[in-house]
């Protein structure tokens, strides 16, 4: 492993380490501004996932409809190792974080667990004049509850603009593996990679093909690496959790930092919310990555994703581009998808 892979695997091994002290930020989704989360003054970071772990306490709440992730952050939840966060931010945005959101509510109020407090953050999408004043009052009404300051709102304007220009590098100089992103992705999560940002890019090895990785948004890099297993490389990818996750710069002088933070992300889009522009948008994808395949995987649960793929399926047959679809599949991957994943690319070597 390089120094960077070492790094990388600190990171993802302890996601809590810069909220040891206490205090923190913690946020469930990824519909919420980073310019905002990157403002406080505490250490903030995603609440970790784990794709293998036994959820005994959290299976007597949860129905079996929440993901498995979903079921492990109410087990770690519940013992206590989210005691570093003072509270949590849950997203509206998506269906499986505000649902989780009034599950801690309740059981919080049932006296049965403790842990942070827990916020529900709202924005409105819809391409009109209110959506804005709503997005807008929301923000305002956040930032006032975590206490920042307008000056504090610009630092984090400056951080996540430096954020989006490292991910804009390396989503244009694509010359790393598909997996070694994933994990930089997944680790800005919990901790400032900017750090990590020059002096390691190389090319990739001889490769058989490029291909795109739609759909969900993975467990880890394994579907990555199941990819590259076959010699093929996973050139771009269009989910929530990828290399285009910050949105848009931001203009750090603004006289108002919350409208310009609002206008910047009311911009960004989300696959599972986005049908009307979504299969241009994959297909803008598969350009810039000269891609020679499409993935498209759906975890069973992304149930928003599910009525996007008709038309995501008929936009790469209209180009011709060779594509897999594997929908309602098990989010761990471990439902036999992987050796479909390869039979397909086997089946597509020159």
């Amino acid at each position: 492993m390089t120094a960077i892979d070492n790094q990388l695997q600190a990171i993802l091994d302890h996601p809590l380490a810069g909220c040891a002290g206490g205090g923190a930020l913690g946020y469930v989704g990824l519909d919420i501004p980073p310019d905002l989360l990157l403002a406080a003054p505490r250490g903030c970071c995603h609440l970790p996932w784990r794709v293998s772990q036994h959820t005994p306490v959290a299976e007597q709440w949860l129905e079996s409809t929440f993901p498995i992730w979903a079921r492990t952050v109410l087990e770690d939840w519940a013992a206590g190792r989210f005691d570093c966060f003072a509270e949590v931010v849950f997203t509206r945005g998506e269906d499986v974080s505000q649902r989780l959101y009034y599950y801690v509510c309740e059981l919080q109020r049932l006296g049965k667990l403790a842990g942070p407090r827990p916020r529900i953050f709202d924005i409105a999408r819809i391409e009109r004049a209110s959506s804005h004043r709503y997005t807008e009052s929301a923000l305002r009404a956040l930032a006032t509850e975590l206490q920042l300051s307008s000056e504090a709102l610009r630092t984090g304007i400056a951080r996540a603009n430096e954020l989006r220009a490292l991910f804009a590098q390396w989503r244009v100089a694509n010359r790393s593996s598909g997996s070694r992103y994933e994990r930089l992705v997944r680790a800005s999560l919990y901790a400032d990679v900017r750090p990590l940002g020059a002096g390691w890019e190389e090319a990739p090895p001889d490769i058989r093909g490029r291909l795109v990785l739609a759909g969900s948004s993975p467990p880890d890099d394994r579907i990555h690496r199941c990819v590259e297993s076959r010699g093929w490389l996973v050139a771009q990818e269009y989910y929530g959790r990828d290399l285009s996750r910050l949105g848009d710069a931001v203009d750090p002088a603004a006289a108002d930092p919350i409208a310009a933070i609002a206008r910047g992300w009311l911009r960004q889009r989300f696959l599972s919310r986005d049908a009307a522009h979504s299969p241009a948008r994959l297909l803008e994808r598969v350009s810039a990555a000269r891609a020679d395949a499409v993935l498209l995987w759906c975890a069973r649960e992304d149930e928003a994703l599910v009525w996007q793929v008709p038309a995501l399926k008929r936009a790469l047959q209209e180009r011709g581009i060779a594509s897999l679809i594997l929908g309602a599949r098990s989010w761990d991957f471990e439902d036999g998808a992987a050796e479909e994943v390869q039979a397909f690319l086997e089946e597509l070597r020159p």
